[in-house]
């Protein structure tokens, strides 16, 4: 790496154990500098009070896999350079457009094309009513509370994902993965 022009730097085991939270840490570490907000693109992600890191890994490793450009983090919801969420993106955070502390009415109004698609627990359409979509921005809400009912006003649909068996909702990052992945099927 250094011939690349990376300072390298080598420690011992317990350097590393300083370093790092995690409790099996693997023997490289990196630094980079804070990603700069661009311009949004045209598969937008919002993260509503998202508060667990792992969810907010997760979803930003999944709309990079399904090819969204952007993920925004509302208030509430845990921030990107959390090392757990950071961990959870297994890479993918590079990749992405990450939007951080945005107060999300705001963004939704800058909103120009595309519909806005809130995931709600009940009484929503159909995912594959959604199929498809070159444009769209789409709101997952924390587990406890969902989605605010002001983001809601701004939405031009509401998706559920049919099922739950008596189960109050589904995980942030399944709703998320199930919702991205018929947004952009064909």
């Amino acid at each position: 790496m250094a011939d690349l022009g990376a300072e390298v730097y080598i420690g011992t085991a317990k350097d590393v154990d300083h370093i790092t939270d995690a409790i099996s840490p693997q023997d490289i570490l990196a630094a980079f500098p804070y990603l700069h907000d661009r311009a949004m693109g045209d598969k937008v992600v919002m993260l509503d009070a998202v508060a667990d890191p792992g969810n907010v890994g997760t979803i930003i490793r999944t709309a990079a896999w399904f090819g969204c450009t952007d993920v925004v983090l509302g208030h509430g919801t845990a921030d990107v350079y959390n090392a757990k969420v950071v961990r959870a993106t297994a890479g993918a955070l590079a990749r992405m457009n990450i939007h951080r502390r945005a107060d999300l009415p705001s963004v939704l109004n800058q909103v120009k094309d595309g519909p806005i698609i809130a995931a709600v627990a009940h009484g929503g359409i159909a995912p594959d009513q959604c199929r498809d979509l070159r444009r769209f921005t789409l709101i997952i809400g924390s587990e406890a509370h969902g989605v605010d009912d002001e983001l809601l006003h701004s939405c031009t649909h509401r998706v559920t994902i049919p099922g739950g068996n008596g189960v109050e909702s589904l995980n942030a990052a399944i709703a998320a993965a199930l919702l991205c992945y018929e947004l952009t099927r064909p």
